[in-house]
């Protein structure tokens, strides 16, 4: 599947072993989770970021979804853009819903949400376009700029993630 090393989940061990035990049985482990084995390190600290999100009360796990939907589909990653629109369907939201993530979040969220996955929308595909009213808008909406920083920085991996997938991946 990838052009270097990398490690299946049949072959796991240590670390990486207990990082694709997060994964429930019934869902494999994501292609870009076995790619980031190729560095242990490296995967290990891209899931402490992760795990730091899923437990800040103020992350539920559909925000999270849709960060990661709105920052693989602009960054036009195709695996990590169906992945999250699969979790997001299990979770609720409609196709009309997760079609309008970035133009139209206070669709599928609340205002809050909404106010953030904006701002990131915004962020993620005109990052120069991006000012202190924006900020100074989701700060107002109740998000610290502790939050909006990483929001925007969670969605913005999915660039990462995607040319790092491309890059590797088998042609």
């Amino acid at each position: 599947m990838f052009m270097i090393d990398y490690v299946t989940p049949d072959k796991a061990e240590g670390a990486v072993k207990a990082i694709y035990s997060i994964f429930p049985a019934e869902m494999p482990v994501p292609d870009p989770i076995q790619l980031f084995s190729a560095s242990p390190r490296y995967l290990t600290k891209q899931m402490e970021i992760a795990g730091a999100l899923m437990q800040d009360d103020a992350f539920e796990s559909s925000l999270l979804a849709a960060l990661r939907y709105i920052g693989a589909s602009t960054a036009c990653f195709g695996f990590c853009t169906e992945f999250n629109k699969g979790m997001l369907t299990s979770m609720g939201l409609t196709e009309e819903e997760i079609n309008a993530l970035a133009s139209e979040p206070s669709k599928a969220f609340e205002e809050k949400d909404a106010a953030l996955l904006s701002f990131v929308a915004k962020s993620i595909s005109t990052p120069d376009a991006v000012n202190q009213a924006d900020i100074d808008a989701t700060r107002k909406a109740g998000w610290s700029d502790q939050h909006i920083f990483e929001a925007t920085a969670y969605a913005a991996q999915m660039a990462t993630l995607g040319i790092v997938f491309r890059t590797f991946a088998a042609k």
